[in-house]
């Protein structure tokens, strides 16, 4: 669906604050808070501390980055949350938040219960694969925790949190693997082990994606991430 699809996104845009419930008051506040409406979700991009507003003055918003990458993974055919507008709220005295606008994922629930679990091979071969296909396009998420990994009603997966993104313009292994180093951290985060079977079943989806010349070098790099946890 394209942004005319939804009538009421001029609505929310006249007034993205409606909805929005901060855990924290102040000129300086959460990194982000969101609203939901029944089939678009905004999130508003916060200054956390005094060097963010310095240079949000030099930058564009990252509610800007945002939508920018949510389009490149779109036009890349990656399943992302569809961003629809971007928009800057007035300033407030130094601070100046921003606001990105996007299809809300229905029936979505996040990655946690998988983690929690110590993982299980269909969700596993579903991360590999379109992680795989994220690191072959050039990109890293840079921010792979699970609340940022959503499942929706059919089972499929969506990524979120999209201005951390980057392209690799040295798509070096090592380098890329970083982001698998971020999504091992989950289980950690539960204090579990993953079951077996479950990493070697993610890193087999995961090599597929990758381009054949660059498979041994990721295969190389693999035990800096999973240790001599991860069978061949």
């Amino acid at each position: 669906m394209a942004a005319s699809d939804y009538p009421e996104l001029d609505a929310i845009l006249a007034d993205p604050e409606k909805g929005i419930r901060s855990r924290r008051q102040g000129l300086f506040r959460n990194k982000s808070d969101f609203a939901y409406h029944d089939r678009l979700v905004v999130k508003r991009y916060n200054a956390r501390k005094p060097s963010d507003a310095l240079l949000d003055l030099f930058r564009p918003s990252k509610a800007i980055f945002a939508f920018r990458k949510a389009r490149l993974l779109e036009e890349a055919g990656l399943p992302v949350a569809r961003a629809l507008a971007a928009a800057y709220a007035p300033w407030r005295g130094p601070v100046r938040p921003s606001y990105l606008v996007m299809e809300r994922v229905c029936n979505a629930g996040t990655y946690r219960p998988f983690f929690e679990a110590g993982g299980d091979e269909g969700h596993a071969r579903t991360l590999g694969r379109m992680i795989g296909r994220l690191h072959a396009c050039g990109l890293r998420h840079r921010d792979l925790r699970c609340e940022n990994l959503l499942e929706d009603g059919r089972g499929r997966l969506w990524f979120i949190d999209m201005e951390g993104i980057r392209v690799q313009l040295l798509p070096r292994p090592g380098r890329i693997l970083r982001d698998l180093r971020a999504l091992h951290r989950n289980f950690a985060r539960f204090e579990v082990r993953p079951r077996p079977g479950v990493l070697a079943t993610f890193w087999r989806a995961y090599l597929r994606e990758q381009p054949r010349s660059a498979r041994r070098a990721f295969m190389k790099a693999r035990r800096r991430v999973f240790g001599g946890g991860l069978k061949k």
